[in-house]
């Protein structure tokens, strides 16, 4: 009996675990924290870290801070105060491609890639509508893209 009460309770965590996964919170606090173990080091170093920050607790008492203060704030605010600097995104693939983009006051985007052999390439995107465009440093149009109102990408063009 105490089995079924024990994998009963179990079946209700996990079903109420998925089901408000992803309408409470950014968990931005945490996120922060996994992205910079990550980071640091090649993936063995990263690894490493990663279990550290699980033992050590640094994760749990992020986990636990997004889950009473800063989610609780986001839901009642709309705005996570971890989360303040959301208009810029820094990431870097597994092959170690780079892309650097900040959200500009006009809504746009400047982008930034660099690939592992060093070369270099910055445009802006701008919306208009259904249209983005990626535009190069003298202004001409790159590349462009029509998407639907679901935001469903219906045709891309390329101006080079």
């Amino acid at each position: 009996m105490r089995i079924r009460k024990f994998v009963c309770a179990a079946v209700l965590a996990a079903f109420t675990c998925v089901s408000v996964g992803g309408c409470y919170g950014k968990y931005a606090l945490f996120n922060s924290a996994h992205k910079f173990g990550g980071n640091l080091g090649g993936k063995y170093v990263g690894a490493v870290v990663n279990l550290v920050f699980w033992v050590v607790g640094v994760y749990g008492i992020c986990l636990f801070a997004d889950l009473l203060i800063f989610n609780t704030i986001e839901f009642w605010t709309g705005s996570n105060p971890v989360a303040m600097n959301s208009d810029i995104y820094q990431e870097t693939d597994a092959d170690g491609n780079k892309v650097y983009a900040v959200r500009n006051t006009d809504g746009s985007l400047s982008v930034s890639m660099t690939d592992v052999k060093g070369n270099k390439a910055d445009f802006t995107l701008e919306r208009d509508g259904n249209i983005i465009r990626a535009i190069d440093a003298k202004g001409e149009v790159i590349a462009q893209q029509i998407v639907n109102n679901e935001g469903e990408m219906v045709a891309q063009v390329a101006s080079r």
